[in-house]
């Protein structure tokens, strides 16, 4: 069976077959201000699917596919 893990996970095929459940957090968090630069909202491609990050007047983020 092929991996379907993202390029940056470590290989652990020989260790444990299955990827693991959650992608590793990222260790420093991006602001909402800087990814949507003044727009209401921004497309996101992720593995071959898009997504819309909106943000709301009440100033909460909505992700959909």
């Amino acid at each position: 069976m092929q991996s379907t893990a993202p390029a940056n996970w470590p290989d652990r095929t020989a260790q444990n077959p299955q990827p693991p459940d959650d992608p590793p957090l990222q260790a420093e968090a991006l602001s909402s201000v800087s990814l949507l630069q003044g727009e209401s909202s921004i497309a996101i491609d992720h593995l071959g699917t898009r997504y819309v990050l909106r943000a709301t007047r009440a100033g909460k983020l909505i992700l959909t596919k």
